[in-house]
């Protein structure tokens, strides 16, 4: 299968060394002193005792590698913007293009029967720009459980080995066939690839992960594991669960998390938000946090433990000029 990894950073550099170890035709659209390496010496990755190389195309013009079976968009939510002028020569008329950002995801609220009318949230305001080059039934939207850094050009350290899954799903029924194809092609790759039996159920558990966990791992510079560690931020956790659970419901996913449950299962690194936070990049303030908090007020629930969280995390990334408002 030809894949590009459009944004091959850490989770896309991840998925396209697994990918061409596999056998499939793999090329990837970096850039800077990362792309130099990759052309240079490979792609490497290290995971555990495990480490490996593998040669892909490399390029930070799209335009070079051509239409594709499939792009991952590599990228986070904030990248996204960027995104679009280089997604463009990528997609041909029978192109899949796979979103697995974290937090609330552009494509919401593409064919969803909707309960009441969304906020307007810049998230959403992307979709107009990708729609005039990509049809709704090109497109897949998904999750990623996997920790994965690039520490220096060229190289991607997972942390999470043994521990690495995507869940993805196709937008409308038309895209089925190409959805499979591509889960198909993560067979025996190390990274274990599912379909959801529903594509924003599955977005909501993440995102009530990611709000509670990683927004308090980012408010007091701590592993995820320090709700699980500190009684007293537990409790802040298990509110925010909850309140994200009645968020969810409000919208038509009575998804049903059991803080305890996830609690438990909580892993113990540094999430995207810390990290991004600590090295001076754009953060996901607006789509992990803020997003969720906005569904609530437009959908009238009453969230004060995500608010309260929301507004700290919100003010760091501001003071640091990480995120903005605007």
């Amino acid at each position: 299968m030809q894949i590009c990894v459009l944004g091959a950073g850490a989770t896309g550099g991840h998925f396209a060394y697994r990918l061409a170890h596999a056998g499939h035709e793999v090329s990837v659209v970096a850039r800077g002193a990362h792309l130099a390496a990759i052309r240079e010496k490979g792609l490497s990755f290290v995971s555990g005792e495990e480490r490996g190389s593998v040669r892909v195309a490399a390029s930070d013009d799209p335009g070079q590698l051509g239409p594709q079976d499939a792009v991952i968009v590599g990228v986070k939510a904030t990248g996204l913007s960027a995104m679009v002028s280089l997604l463009k020569p990528l997609v041909g008329p029978e192109t899949l293009v796979l979103f697995p950002q974290n937090g609330m995801p552009w494509w919401y609220p593409l064919g969803e029967n909707l309960p009441r009318e969304l906020p307007d949230l810049h998230v959403f305001r992307l979709g107009e720009r990708f729609l005039e080059f990509l049809a709704p039934d090109q497109i897949a939207g998904g999750t990623i459980y996997s920790g994965n850094e690039v520490r220096e050009p060229g190289v991607v350290f997972n942390s999470s080995p043994g521990k690495n899954f995507v869940s993805f799903s196709e937008l409308m029924p038309a895209a089925a066939r190409a959805t499979d194809q591509l889960l198909e092609a993560f067979s025996g790759t190390g990274v274990v690839a599912t379909r959801p039996p529903n594509l924003r159920a599955s977005m909501w558990r993440k995102l009530l992960q990611n709000m509670s966990g990683s927004a308090i791992a980012l408010a007091t510079r701590n592993r995820s594991s320090i709700s699980r560690e500190d009684p007293r931020l537990g409790e802040i956790y298990a509110r925010i669960i909850k309140e994200g659970n009645a968020i969810a419901k409000a919208w038509g996913y009575d998804i049903g998390i059991d803080p305890a449950e996830v609690l438990a299962k909580i892993p113990h690194h540094r999430p995207s938000l810390l990290q991004d936070y600590e090295q001076g990049r754009p953060m996901e303030i607006g789509e992990i946090v803020l997003a969720p908090a906005a569904m609530a007020r437009a959908a009238g629930v009453h969230s004060p433990s995500l608010d309260a969280v929301a507004a700290i995390v919100a003010r760091l990334a501001i003071d640091k000029q990480l995120y903005s408002d605007e």
